[in-house]
């Protein structure tokens, strides 16, 4: 519990501190803050490419444990033990870059034009990801509750909005990708 409460309060200070130390020239404030947010989105890339990796390579074998890391002959050839689960990083590299871009998003003066819009719809879709992270999140946890019993129908159901929940998840990531690619193409 103290740890997090340590980790909400670098957070804020992450998330605050450019905001105090921003003069008034709104140009400069937006290169600095874009800079935030090259950041963020490479933290949020590292999360993605991080977990799909973890999930779906037979090489390597990440659990969650006591720290240790061996290397073997035998597949899988890594195995990693982390106090964290790759779901855990996943969430938290995700959040902790969603923060760092709120500066840049919120020093936008001009959502008129198509660099402007195109920052709007990446800072909503950001949002929206977020939130789909949430409740997927919460379909995880409870998915698991109810794991120890086979033949429960409410398992069932929860496994079939979990499984729309992800496609649907994956998609708007892959949307919010090609919104970035659109917003950086449109930068001056």
């Amino acid at each position: 519990m103290k740890g997090s409460k340590i980790a909400v309060l670098m957070l804020l200070f992450l998330l605050i501190l450019p905001l105090i130390l921003a003069d008034d020239d709104y140009e400069e404030d937006r290169a600095e803050f874009a800079g935030l947010a090259e950041v963020g989105f490479v933290l949020i890339t590292i999360g993605v490419l991080f977990y799909s990796t973890v999930k779906r390579t037979p090489f390597m074998d990440f659990r969650k444990g006591k720290i240790s890391i061996a290397i073997s002959p035998e597949m899988p050839f890594l195995r990693v033990r982390a106090p964290i689960t790759p779901l855990g990083v996943h969430q938290i590299l995700a959040i902790v870059g969603s923060l760092l871009t709120v500066p840049h998003f919120l020093s936008c003066q001009d959502y008129t034009t198509p660099f402007g819009i195109t920052g709007l719809l990446l800072g909503v879709s950001l949002l929206i990801e977020n939130v789909s992270g949430f409740y997927g999140r919460y379909l995880h946890a409870k998915i698991e509750r109810l794991r120890v019993k086979v033949d429960n129908p409410l398992l069932k159901e929860l496994l079939k909005k979990f499984r729309l929940w992800r496609k649907l998840h994956i998609t708007w990531t892959v949307i919010m990708y090609l919104l970035l690619a659109l917003h950086v193409a449109l930068a001056d």
